[in-house]
């Protein structure tokens, strides 16, 4: 499993390394690189965080208080080892891997970025048709954790199906499976994941969970959960899927300022079972065919699976995310899983109003393969 992130500046607030006595702190007025600063803030930039090997670059800037320099930089690599990037601090690879840089110029040292090569092509950010717009659709994720051979389970599947057969609020929520419960299960997933006591247990958006599965407390949560808060980011997806590798660019634009995090889950749908404790007949098919079912969850953070750190991205800003799976080296049981079936389940979360957790702000679903731009309100 892997993943790659980066910002939209570009100015990652990252791990210093020290590797002498020179520290990232305050700088002359008006440093230059012909004489020598005593104070600064050196900073490290690059305008691709994750490259195809032999195909694509990365150009690094080093900046003294915002100028430009290049004269007496050093750029250090893996190992903290010197590396020649030329004058025009130009990094390629026909290998693929991860590979940090951080400079020094004189007694300062940079931030670090980190570079990510991989095999195969690299997605473009989705073009976004109205850039100046922060008006985002909604969207809540509920998920359901259960298995085959829980007898009381068809209860969730029955109040969380007529919810989306009647409800309003039904193409403002989507729906994800995680079938922990047994091993036998067509749908299992054995995680690592959140582990539950009771089945069916249902989620929403991690800011509620509850084992009380009838239709009125699920509608309930899920119309208070709604009404809560506003979509305070969009999302938007590009995707590549080539020789069993899906590879996919997440892009976040931020409507209010903070500190963003992003998970990615791969979730599978029309995955026949038999679902105990469920009525038979073809009038009761739909308790029998799985939907949604998560097959990859990439979004752990700590203990948490509500995402991975994307940092600070300013109102009307945007930050992205790369994420690479390779489903035959990385999930032996992806032999099983039909490809047309498969699905991405893209969320964006935030801190809770006390700082405690995240929960999560938006999602969306995205094909493994194609295009999903923000969707706007308006």
């Amino acid at each position: 499993m892997k993943t790659i992130f980066r910002f939209a500046s570009l100015l990652a607030a990252a791990v210093m390394l020290f590797a002498s006595c020179g520290e990232t702190g305050t700088g002359t007025e008006n440093p230059t690189p012909d004489g020598p600063a005593t104070k600064g803030e050196l900073t490290l930039d690059v305008d691709n965080l994750i490259i195809q090997a032999g195909v694509d670059q990365a150009k690094l800037t080093v900046k003294l208080d915002g100028n430009v320099i290049s004269d007496g930089v050093i750029i250090f690599g893996n190992d903290n080892k010197i590396v020649d990037l030329g004058a025009d601090f130009i990094f390629t690879s026909e290998t693929a891997g991860t590979y940090t840089f951080w400079a020094n110029y004189q007694t300062f040292n940079s931030n670090v970025v980190t570079v990510k090569v991989v095999n195969t092509p690299v997605p473009a950010t989705p073009e976004d048709p109205q850039p100046s717009n922060t008006s985002f659709v909604r969207r809540l994720l509920l998920t359901k954790f259960t298995g085959q051979d829980c007898q009381f389970c068809p209860n969730a599947t029955a109040s969380i199906h007529k919810f989306f057969e009647e409800h309003e609020l039904a193409p403002y929520v989507v729906k994800a499976e995680a079938h922990t419960f047994n091993a036998n299960d067509p749908a299992y997933f054995a995680g690592p994941f959140y582990g539950v006591q009771n089945f069916p247990t249902v989620c929403v958006d991690w800011a509620v969970i509850t084992t009380n599965v009838d239709y009125n407390t699920i509608s309930g949560v899920i119309e208070d959960r709604y009404e809560e808060e506003v979509a305070k980011a969009g999302i938007s997806v590009n995707s590549v899927c080539e020789n069993g590798t899906i590879t996919f660019k997440v892009c976040v634009k931020a409507a209010e300022a903070g500190q963003y995090r992003v998970g990615a889950w791969l979730l599978e749908d029309n995955i026949i079972g038999q679902q105990k404790g469920a009525p038979l007949g073809e009038e009761n098919s739909w308790y029998h065919e799985y939907d949604g079912c998560i097959r990859i969850a990439d979004s752990k953070s700590g203990t948490s699976y509500a995402g991975m750190a994307l940092g600070a991205i300013e109102a009307g800003k945007t930050g992205e995310m790369m994420f690479t799976w390779n489903l035959a080296e990385d999930y032996p049981t992806s032999a099983g899983w039909k490809m047309e079936d498969l699905k991405l389940c893209v969320f964006v979360s935030l801190p809770d109003s006390k700082g405690y957790s995240y929960l999560i702000n938006n999602v969306v679903t995205a094909p493994v393969n194609g295009v999903t731009k923000f969707e706007y309100t308006k």
